[in-house]
C-alpha cells in the first residue's frame, strides 16, 4: 500500500489472497470449511490488476500446518518458500527499478535483481539467526523439557543450511528494513553492514475511542496473546505466575493462542487462568479492552504486533527488551521493559501492577495516546520516503545497464 500510495507499485507478487474480483478465492469461499481461512487472506486495498499470484503451494502449506506433524509441515513450507522465490526471479525484467523481498524467500530474486541492476530491498521481520540459535541452545539447556520435535527443527542440519541462505540474502540486499532496534542490533552482531539497515517500527492499529472502565476492585487481568512457544518465553510467564501466586480476587491470567510447548508446563497454574487457543482477530481486540496489562516476556521477537495492538486499546505493556518494546514503550509512562529471560523481574513487575492499580490505568491512557501518533499511514509514508532516498543513492552509485 505504501508503494501504491506513492505511485511506485508495478505489481504485487503474492501467494493466496482474497479479493472481490479474485475468481479463484470467490470459488473457494463457497466451500464452507474454507471460508474462515480464506477471509484471513483478505486484501482489498489494491486494484486486482496489481496482483500476481501463485496460490496452490501456500494453500497446501496452510493445510499441512494444521493437519500434519511439524516435520512434514516444515518440508512443505520450505518447498513453498523456495518455489515462490524462483517464480518471482523468473518474472523480473529491465522495466523494474526495485524489488521488495522477504527473509528466506529472496535469494534467487536478489541474484536476478543484481544482474539486472535492480535495487534489492530486503525485509527482515525477525532477529538474526545466530542470536536465536544461541537462545534455543540456552533455553533447552536450562529447561530440558523444551527439547521437543519442533524445537529441534530450529537448530538441526536443515536449519544450518537455511541460515546460510539467509546470510547470502543479507549480503546481496542493498537496503535491509527491520522493525525494531533489537532486530538491527542482532543483525550487526551477526556481521551485517549497519549502513544497509534502517529501522521503521510498524504502525499502531486505530485506537479505541471510548475510555476504558477503571479497574476498581475487580481482579487485575493480565493478558498474553500469540503462540505459546520457546521463542515467546511462555514457559517463563508460567513460572512467574506461579511465583506471584495471586488469588482469584487479586488477578487473572488470560492465555490466548496456540500451545506449542509440552502441555504439562502450564498444568496446575494457580489462581484463575483463562485459556483460549484459537480465536478470530476481532475477538482478540475485544479481549484487549477487557484486560488491564499485556505481558510479552519474549526471548526473540523481531517486532511483536501484539504490543501495538494492546497499546492501541489502552493497555500498558510489560515487555522484554528483545522485541519492539524499547522502540515504542517509555518505561513507567506507558509500560515497563524487563530483561529477557529474567523470571524474577517479571514476577516483581506483575506484583507491582496489582499493588498500583491507578498507575496502571494512567499508563494505559498514555499508551493509547502514543498509539494515535504513529498509525499505518505514517508508517507507509516513512517507508516510501526511505525507499525513494535509497533509490536515488543507488542510481548514483551504479550506472544504468
Amino acid at each position: 500500500m505504501a508503494y501504491q500510495e506513492a505511485g511506485y507499485l508495478d505489481h504485487f507478487y503474492t501467494s493466496f489472497f482474497e479479493h472481490p474480483e479474485n475468481t479463484f478465492s470467490s470459488m473457494l469461499k463457497k466451500i464452507k470449511p474454507l471460508q474462515k481461512e480464506i477471509n484471513r487472506r483478505s486484501f482489498r486495498e489494491l486494484p486486482i490488476d496489481k496482483f500476481v499470484s501463485r496460490p496452490i503451494p501456500e494453500l497446501l502449506r496452510s493445510i499441512a500446518s494444521r493437519n500434519l506433524g511439524p516435520i512434514a509441515a516444515d518440508r512443505i513450507w520450505e518447498w513453498s518458500e523456495l518455489g515462490f522465490d524462483n517464480w518471482v526471479a523468473k518474472n523480473l525484467n529491465h522495466t523494474i527499478s526495485a524489488i521488495h523481498t522477504y527473509e528466506h524467500a529472496a535469494l534467487s530474486t536478489l541474484k536476478k535483481a543484481q544482474e539486472l541492476n535492480i535495487l534489492g530491498i530486503y525485509e527482515q521481520p525477525s532477529q538474526h539467526h545466530a542470536f536465536f540459535d544461541a537462545i534455543v541452545k540456552q533455553q533447552t539447556t536450562l529447561y530440558p523439557e523444551l527439547q521437543t520435535a519442533g524445537a529441534k527443527l530450529l537448530v538441526n542440519g536443515k536449519a544450518i543450511k537455511r541460515n546460510a541462505r539467509r546470510d547470502e540474502e543479507l549480503a546481496l540486499a542493498s537496503l535491509i528494513i527491520c522493525n525494531s532496534t533489537f532486530t538491527k542490533k542482532t543483525l550487526i552482531a551477526g556481521g551485517v553492514d549497519p549502513q544497509k539497515i534502517t529501522v521503521i517500527p510498524l504502525g499502531f492499529p486505530p485506537v479505541i475511542q471510548h475510555q476504558k472502565a477503571e479497574s476498581g476492585k475487580k481482579p487485575m487481568v493480565f493478558i498474553y496473546a500469540g503462540n505459546q512457544s520457546l521463542r515467546k518465553g511462555s514457559h517463563l510467564l508460567y513460572q512467574a505466575w506461579r511465583n506471584c501466586n495471586f488469588s482469584a480476587d487479586e488477578a487473572e491470567l488470560w492465555l490466548i493462542g496456540k500451545m506449542q510447548l509440552p502441555q504439562h508446563l502450564r498444568e496446575d497454574l494457580p489462581g484463575k487462568v483463562v485459556i483460549k487457543e484459537n480465536i478470530p482477530h476481532n475477538e482478540l481486540m475485544a479481549l484487549y479492552q477487557q484486560a488491564d496489562v499485556f505481558v510479552l516476556p519474549t526471548l526473540a521477537d523481531g517486532f511483536g504486533m501484539v504490543v501495538t495492538e494492546a497499546m492501541s486499546q489502552g493497555i500498558p505493556i510489560i515487555a522484554s527488551e528483545n522485541c519492539c518494546g524499547p522502540d515504542v514503550i517509555e518505561p513507567g509512562k506507558d509500560g515497563w521493559i524487563i530483561p529477557a529471560g529474567d523470571i524474577d523481574k517479571l514476577t516483581t513487575q506483575m506484583q507491582w501492577c496489582v499493588a498500583n492499580v491507578q498507575q496502571v490505568i494512567a499508563c494505559g491512557n498514555t499508551a493509547k495516546q502514543k498509539a494515535a501518533n504513529w498509525q499505518w499511514p505514517q508508517y507507509r509514508q516513512k517507508l516510501a520516503e526511505i525507499v525513494a532516498d535509497k533509490w536515488q543513492q543507488f542510481k548514483q552509485e551504479k550506472p544504468s545497464v
